[in-house]
């Protein structure tokens, strides 16, 4: 730990540009790294904040690109998705799209399918990035806080490593579990609009 803390003085922008990109690769759990961190005094929880807030935005950019990308060459997949019932949900509810840009962004790995969708179909990045904007606050404020108490509690800093790494262990495989259970209404909803439609 004593290793940790003289890196961080020494190199903060390293400490900075591994936050930025760990933002890219898994949002949530970063995020709460970011606030146990902060609440161990190895980096500053403004400026983790202010890193996941324009991390935020670029990746919600990248991706809405991604699906204008899909949708001009007529792709019907991205990943294991169906494009067609995610792009025909989110054209049939375009009027919404904000809500879901902002909520999807609370439900572990989804939102980069409601993105994709939203430039699949073609909704404009000005209006996208209003409701990102909202979500670069709201969604780092409330993980890094949560990292933040939970390490206060827990007195995370003291503790065996074995300890920390079970509780990040069980922390990831909540999430996971919550968005298999996200997935399936999802996937139930989709299904029953589309025997509705044949119906």
């Amino acid at each position: 730990m004593h290793f940790l803390i003289l890196f961080s003085q020494a190199h903060p922008l390293l400490i900075y540009g591994a936050a930025f990109l760990m933002m890219f690769i898994e949002g949530d759990i970063s995020l709460l790294v970011f606030g146990a961190l902060a609440r161990g005094h190895l980096i500053g929880f403004s400026q983790a904040f202010l890193v996941a807030f324009v991390a935020t935005l670029i990746h919600d950019a990248l991706f809405w690109r991604l699906g204008e990308w899909l949708g001009r060459r007529q792709k019907k997949k991205y990943l294991y998705f169906n494009l067609d019932t995610f792009v025909g949900f989110m054209e049939r509810y375009r009027s919404f799209v904000g809500i879901f840009i902002v909520l999807s962004k609370f439900a572990w790995n989804f939102n980069r399918i409601v993105l994709v969708s939203v430039g699949y179909i073609k909704i404009p990045l000005k209006r996208v990035m209003k409701y990102s904007f909202i979500t670069a606050l709201l969604w780092p404020s409330l993980y890094m806080t949560i990292g933040y108490i939970f390490a206060d509690q827990l007195d995370i800093f003291r503790q065996r490593i074995e300890i920390v790494a079970l509780a990040v262990v069980g922390i990831i495989v909540l999430l996971m579990l919550f968005e298999r259970f996200i997935r399936k209404i999802v996937d139930k909803a989709f299904t029953n609009g589309d025997e509705s439609q044949t119906n």
